[in-house]
């Protein structure tokens, strides 16, 4: 089945400091485990460009140099190259084409060149191997085979154009979540906001927003395109008619409550730091409370008991702790008053099952668990969006017995091994769920409970351990732990196997803690996935990602 594309362009204005690089690659994550491949065009950061030029002008000849281009395209190189390590670190799954790669070719002025041509099958090409591919905006390849710029407004140009060759949708992320009657940021008053917005009107209203360059092309080739912000999932629409206007809905801030603040629970405290326009967390359930103050955590956020964080009064319960109980019967409890929950927490929800989703549907609340399992690699968020035509699932669904291997296979002893995944914060101190297969056993119920239907208890896996693993001395290819799940005539089976791969295989390309998996489906096709399954930053995202899902639904429009 052919994968939707869309094309995000991050303007200077969302990229104003190395924190809006993290707030961008959750922008792309959302939308990459949605199911989109994502273009990601970039702009420089801030007022590089006018940095740039101000050097150019101090050291270069009067006028307009012929090799201006050279320095100012290093602006939005510069700032893809960050957007994309952003992205490493999360474990989305990310690569940099620069506009030569691509074949992006422009003719005229080389400060205000018009875009003419791209290799496409390239660009496809790359988002097949990749998912997702970052590339700078602004520049194309002139006459000589030298850079050129394409003048005010040149990443929008950009965006607007990869779209349109691909036939994708296209979103520009501003500062403002859409086109106003007047500037939001500097309005008196509250001005009102388009749905819908022709590109001729566009033209006297938003041309601070889009250029006129950018404008005139999507005209021309009659292409609707959305303006938006990262992180609100609400969009002005720009095409061929002018829609009512009216006020715009704010997000509400929300109250988090959290269980456990190891290395997934740090890493969401410093996120949720970070995104204070959305999320404030009212208290942390810890075992320990002056361990976290000799950190630097508030005491008036900590806590060891249960009903202090009742008593926050929280909108989200977000659980990254390890034991299926006390979390189960937590869990319950916070579904049972109202407050939606985000678990990262495989045990308990596997434990659960299907019960646990049906009490927070009767609770009318939502029951987010996609970082329970493929940290980084959005398999149960595939699951859910497949369910029904799935028939066989085959995934590394453990970060940390995948890099043990590799490291294994490369030399290392099993203690070797063992202890640098620790050192590394991908196995925890009791590393004997990841060794002994009942982590990826607890996931594997998971893919089976929303993948298929099938509720199946852990004595039901068949699973290898690795336990003090020494390698066979005729590797053919990649040893793999692999969690399988399918549907056959007779029934419904699962595994969970150590098997010598052929680098061929799609699984076996997974290096250290990376994670992949292939969906196979009742009409033949095949569909691949690929992130990183362990770790604190991929699996903060799929926390941060869930409860942004959350806010998506509070929105208050008398903000």
């Amino acid at each position: 089945m052919p994968v939707p594309v869309i094309v995000l362009n991050f303007g200077h204005s969302v990229l104003r400091s190395l924190e809006d690089y993290t707030q961008a690659a959750s922008e792309i994550y959302r939308h990459y485990r949605a199911g989109n491949n994502v273009v990601a065009v970039t702009s420089a950061q801030g007022d590089q460009t006018d940095v740039l030029m101000a050097e150019a002008r101090r050291v270069g000849p009067e006028g307009i140099a012929k090799n201006l281009p050279e320095l100012i395209q290093l602006g939005e190189r510069k700032s893809a190259a960050l957007l994309s390590l952003a992205l490493e670190r999360i474990g989305a799954p990310a690569f940099v084409r620069q506009a030569r790669d691509l074949g992006l070719t422009a003719k005229g002025p080389h400060t205000e060149a018009e875009l003419v041509d791209m290799d496409v099958d390239q660009l496809k090409l790359d988002l097949k191997n990749h998912d997702v591919v970052v590339m700078p905006g602004y520049v194309g390849i002139g006459d000589n085979d030298r850079p050129s710029l394409l003048g005010d407004g040149g990443a929008d140009l950009t965006a607007l154009f990869v779209a349109h060759k691909l036939g994708a949708q296209a979103l520009l992320l501003k500062d403002v979540d859409g086109v106003y009657e007047a500037d939001p940021n500097i309005s008196d008053s509250t001005p009102e906001r388009y749905e819908q917005i022709s590109w001729a009107e566009a033209r006297k209203r938003a041309d601070v927003l889009v250029s006129p360059k950018a404008l005139k092309f999507a005209e021309d080739h009659q292409q609707s395109f959305q303006i938006g912000t990262p992180g609100i999932p609400l969009y002005t629409t720009i095409g061929a008619e002018t829609g009512s206007i009216g006020k715009a809905p704010k997000p509400k801030k929300l109250r988090i409550a959290m269980m456990g603040c190891g290395v997934v629970g740090g890493g969401v405290y410093r996120r949720v730091a970070a995104c204070a326009d959305r999320f404030e967390i009212a208290k942390i359930m810890i075992r320990d409370t002056q361990k976290y103050l000799d950190q630097g955590y508030k005491a008036e956020e900590l806590t060891t008991d249960f009903d202090d964080l009742l008593a926050s009064k929280p909108d989200i319960f977000i659980d990254v702790s390890g034991p299926i109980e006390p979390a189960l019967s937590y869990t319950k409890e916070m579904l049972s008053r109202g407050v939606h929950v985000v678990s990262a927490n495989k045990q308990a929800i596997a434990a659960g099952g299907q019960a646990l989703l049906d009490f927070a549907k009767d609770n009318n609340t939502q029951l987010l668990f996609s970082s329970a399992a493929g940290g980084g690699m959005p398999v149960l968020e595939m699951c859910k969006r497949e369910s029904g035509r799935i028939v066989r699932v085959e995934a590394l669904l453990n970060g940390t017995t995948n890099y043990m291997l590799d490291e294994i296979c490369s030399g290392r002893t099993y203690a070797e091994a063992l202890k640098e995944a620790q050192d590394k914060g991908f196995a925890e101190a009791d590393p004997s769920g990841d060794v002994n297969g009942s982590d990826a056993g607890a996931k594997i119920r998971l893919v089976a409970l929303l993948g298929f239907g099938e509720e199946i208890t852990l004595e039901d896996i068949p699973r290898d351990t690795i336990e003090n693993f020494v390698p066979p001395k005729d590797i053919q290819g990649s040893i793999k732990r692999i969690s399988t799940a399918w549907r056959h005539a007779a029934g419904f089976d699962t595994a969970l196997q150590l098997k010598d791969l052929s680098m061929n295989n799609f699984i076996a390309q997974a290096a250290g803690e990376e994670a992949h998996a292939i969906f196979y489906f009742d009409d033949g096709d095949s569909y691949k996935i690929r992130g990183k399954g362990a770790g604190r930053w991929p699996t903060t995202e799929s926390v941060m990602a869930d409860m942004y899902d959350v806010s998506a639904e509070y929105f208050d429009l008398n903000a």
